[in-house]
């Protein structure tokens, strides 16, 4: 008998999903305060407000609009000195996915020349059917526009994938695309503020959510045709 997997793709999100980037984003983040005068973040502070829709975090920090572009400009230019490494249970979680035949993409709003870049960097780039990051501030997550675009490409409909994501941005953009979510959760922080947002399931890492979507038939219970993933 064929097996059918009703959930057929996966599409991720880049930053704290796959890539370790949160520590770097807060340090560069208290260097750029620490210049401009502004409160510096405790790491506890930083978790509880960061997200990856960089305006939603200045707004909830009080910067001034007029400081926006000038943080922009300061946090590509000092993220370069960083060196982020790769989540331990990325690489597995992606090779097992694809053996699997699970269709993949990732979307991110982070900028298209730094996530390709680090893509590049880690040989991750081949994994992906479809990459795409936030180039126009209205397309930014929670906008369902980026994911909508990503399931168009990998030739899936929204009940035939989920996106996992870190942030409660990331969870909201799948609802708004009518898309199954999972959430990764690595801290208690995390896990707080994303169980706020009903995602379809938390897992605290990659390897529990990776043996679970491999061993789990139609795992969210939505009607579908799905892809035919019998060898």
């Amino acid at each position: 008998m064929k097996r059918v997997r009703k959930i057929s793709g996966v599409v991720f999100d880049w930053d704290g999903v796959l890539l370790d980037s949160l520590g770097a984003s807060f340090n560069v983040y208290n260097k750029i305060f620490a210049s401009i005068g502004t409160k510096q973040l405790t790491k506890h502070e930083f978790l509880g407000l960061q997200s990856p829709n960089w305006y939603e975090f200045y707004s909830k920090l009080g910067l001034p609009t007029s400081l926006w572009k000038q943080v922009d400009e300061e946090w590509m230019r000092l993220y370069k000195e960083e060196n982020p490494k790769l989540h331990p249970d990325a690489m597995k979680c992606l090779t097992t996915l694809k053996a699997a035949r699970f269709r993949l993409a990732l979307v991110s709003n982070g900028s298209k020349a730094r996530v390709e870049r680090e893509l590049g960097r880690f040989g991750l780039s081949p994994f992906f059917m479809s990459v795409l990051c936030g180039e126009k501030k209205e397309e930014l997550k929670p906008s369902p526009v980026m994911l909508k675009r990503a399931l168009n490409t990998i030739g899936l409909p929204p009940h035939g994938a989920v996106y996992v994501g870190d942030a409660p941005a990331d969870i909201q953009a799948a609802k708004n695309a009518g898309v199954p979510s999972i959430a990764i959760a690595r801290g208690p922080i995390q896990e707080e503020r994303l169980r706020a947002e009903n995602p379809d399931r938390v897992f605290g890492g990659l390897g529990e959510m990776t043996d679970f979507l491999v061993t789990c038939m139609n795992p969210f219970g939505h009607p579908g045709e799905g892809v035919d993933l019998s060898s």
